[in-house]
Order: C-alpha cells, then sequence, then structure tokens
C-alpha cells in the first residue's frame, strides 16, 4: 500500500509547527500519556493535558487523542456544537480494534451508528461541568466497544469534527478507505537507543504479558503452555494472577531478560502490534500466529510466525539457536526505528494544519501557518 507520511516524513520541506497549541487527551491514567507530552515538547508545542470528560480547554490549535481507552462522546458532543470558525483541529490516532471482518457491511453499520448514539444519549454535563453516564445507561453492560468505536468513526466523519485519522494498521486503513474514510498510516516507531544491548544475559525464555482477555486466547495459552511444558519450557504468565502486572522501568527490566515474547491475538483479525512496541526494543523475539498483514514487520525477517500447533517448536527452535535469534532481533529492532516518533508526528500535525488551510480557525495559528500565496476564507 502506499504511505503518504513517508514521503512527507522524507521531504526536505517541513512546516514550522512551533508554538502550536495541542489539547492532549486521557482517560483513567495521566501517565499514559506523558511519552507524548514529551515528544510534543521537544516540538515545541505548547502542550495542555486534559481528562476526556470535562470541558475542552480554551485557544487550542489542535486536540490530539491516541486510543479510545474509553468514551469520545463529551469530546464529539463538545466539538459538534462548536462553531467551525473556532472549533480546534481533531487528530485521532485509533489504535483499538474494528468489528469483525466478516459481517455484513450493513449490520456492522447498523450496529456500530447503534451502539454509538446510546454512548452519546448516555452522557451529559453536570452543573459542574463534568460528563458523565446517566444510571440509566449502563454502558460497561452493553459493552460491544468495537461496535462503539466504528459507530463514532461514522459519526465524526459525518459532522465534518475529524481532520486527521490516523491508524498504526496498514489492514485497517485498506479496510476503512473501502468504506469512505481517509486514514493515514502511521508505521510503528520508536527512538533510536545507543545503549541497547541485546546479547546480555537473559533468565527468562518465553514470556506472556496480559490478561487472555478472550476465550479463544485463553485456550490457545493453555495449549501453548502445555506444549512447552512437555519440551521442558516454561513460560512465564504476567497476567495479573499469577505474577502481578508491571509497567514503565520494571517492564523494560523484564523484557530485557526475557529471550522470547509470546504473541496470541484476542481475535484472528486483531493488530496485536503494541507488543512488538514493548518487545523489539528490548530485544526480545516475537514468536505467535499468524495475523492479517497489519504492519511492516515480515515474518522470518523481524518476528516469528507459526500455526498454533507448531509455535511450541519454533520457540524451541530459537532458544536453541541464538545467532538465528539474535539476526531477526536486530532486524527487527532497525525496522522499528526507521523513523522517528518527532518525525511522525510532525507529519500528522502538518497535515492537520494543511487540512485546516480554509481559514476555518480564525482564532489559532492557522491562518499563520498557511505556505505563501495561499489563500484562506473566514
Amino acid at each position: 500500500m502506499d504511505n503518504p507520511i513517508a514521503a512527507q516524513i522524507e521531504s526536505a520541506e517541513k512546516m514550522d509547527l512551533e508554538g502550536l497549541r495541542v489539547g492532549l487527551l486521557y482517560w483513567n491514567n495521566y501517565n499514559a500519556v506523558r511519552n507524548l507530552e514529551d515528544v510534543f515538547a521537544h516540538m515545541g508545542f505548547e502542550t495542555t493535558i486534559f481528562p476526556y470528560n470535562t470541558t475542552i480547554p480554551e485557544g487550542l490549535d489542535v486536540i490530539f487523542v491516541r486510543g479510545p481507552y474509553g468514551s469520545l462522546a463529551p469530546l464529539g458532543k463538545q466539538l459538534t456544537a462548536t462553531p467551525a470558525h473556532r472549533r480546534p483541529a481533531f487528530v485521532y490516532v485509533m489504535v483499538e480494534p474494528l468489528p469483525h471482518p466478516g459481517l455484513p457491511e450493513w449490520l456492522r453499520r447498523a450496529a456500530g451508528w447503534s451502539r454509538s448514539a446510546v454512548e452519546r444519549i448516555a452522557y451529559r454535563q453536570a452543573p459542574d461541568g463534568v460528563w458523565k453516564a446517566v444510571p440509566s445507561f449502563p454502558l460497561s453492560m452493553l459493552k460491544a466497544y468495537r461496535f462503539n468505536y466504528y459507530g463514532d468513526l461514522m459519526w465524526m466523519q459525518r459532522e465534518g469534527i475529524l481532520t486527521v485519522l490516523g491508524i498504526p494498521s496498514r489492514w485497517n486503513v485498506d479496510f476503512l478507505r473501502q468504506r469512505g474514510f481517509d486514514p493515514l498510516y502511521l508505521p510503528l516507531s520508536i527512538p533510536k537507543d545507543p545503549t541497547v544491548n541485546f546479547r546480555n544475559e537473559r533468565d527468562i525464555p518465553v514470556l506472556w504479558l496480559g490478561k487472555p482477555g478472550s476465550g479463544r486466547r485463553a485456550r490457545i495459552l493453555k495449549r501453548v503452555r502445555e506444549d512447552l511444558k512437555q519440551r521442558g519450557v516454561e513460560l512465564m504468565v504476567i497476567d495479573g494472577i499469577e505474577h502481578p502486572y508491571v509497567f514503565g522501568k520494571k517492564r523494560d527490566l523484564l523484557l530485557s531478560r526475557t529471550k522470547i515474547m509470546l504473541n496470541i491475538l484476542r481475535n484472528w483479525w486483531d493488530d496485536n502490534s503494541m507488543r512488538y512496541v514493548l518487545s523489539m526494543p528490548k530485544g526480545a523475539l516475537v514468536v505467535g500466529e499468524p495475523t492479517l498483514p497489519h504492519t511492516a514487520f515480515v515474518p522470518g525477517v523481524h518476528l516469528v510466525q507459526a500455526p498454533i500447533e507448531q509455535i511450541a517448536d519454533q520457540i524451541c527452535y530459537y532458544l536453541e539457536h541464538e545467532e538465528e535469534r539474535l539476526q531477526i532481533v536486530e532486524r527487527a529492532y532497525e525496522e522499528i526505528t526507521r523513523y522517528s516518533p518527532v518525525d511522525i508526528m510532525h507529519a500528522v500535525f502538518e497535515r492537520a494544519v494543511r487540512q485546516r488551510q480554509s481559514g476555518l480557525v480564525t482564532t489559532s495559528m492557522f491562518v499563520e501557518r498557511l505556505p505563501q500565496g495561499a489563500s484562506s476564507t473566514k
């Protein structure tokens, strides 16, 4: 597939974005956006971090959202209620999965519209300014989150509030383009680490991180674990039950001790590439079941994929053949550090600015960012 962001990154001409006023939305965990705050600071942005259920801060040029890890209804309802000439641009990096691709489109759309509408009806602004879901709408019981994500996309596109949609899955980009969206493919990226060492001593042969999350994954994990045990290999499971969850530096240290990271999908069509972002920078080889072509990582080159019944054999092979494992690990590291996060984010925000060159945002920097000779309308 074409990758316009790669061409934009490699372009010699880059728009000056220093001083851009960016609102960074988060849900339950402020620390989850700290790395983005650091990237934006490096880019010279004036960043305001705000929770999803509060009033949008004044004076923003762009609102940036990565997720969703909660409801988008409070944000979306505020944006639609804001006149277009005062509305900030909205950059949405969607990393959550979509509904089953085998469903009829009419069903996916109907379920998506309905679930999204229920979410928007449920959320109302209280007198103190905080948005809350009214108790008569038990959204946690309703679930159907994937339909909600799809319905939100359709609604935001219809309302004209979505400026840039970025997605780190090639397959999902193609899927949405076929349905009238214009998403931007964002390759996975991390900054290079000059101190990285993949040849250190590693005392954890195979690691699984996270809860199963679905009956399918629970069954496969059980089978692979039994297959490994028969071969004399122990699988360390960090699922909040056998071992407590780890985050941040503790997780980095754990992965630096790990030879192989097991990758199993909740559903066969899912994009599970967040495990690549965690594992590849720390030198853990990703081994798992085949996936759809979500990323640029090639099986046998950057990671290892095998049918479920062969995963244990592949793990044992690469535990016994260290040089072959290290060659794949090193190629994976080179691929995931090909682009810097700063360059990718610059391309995304530049696209947002150019999308608003109609001059609709008259109270922000957008008009100032127009190239020489470009016109704007009030």
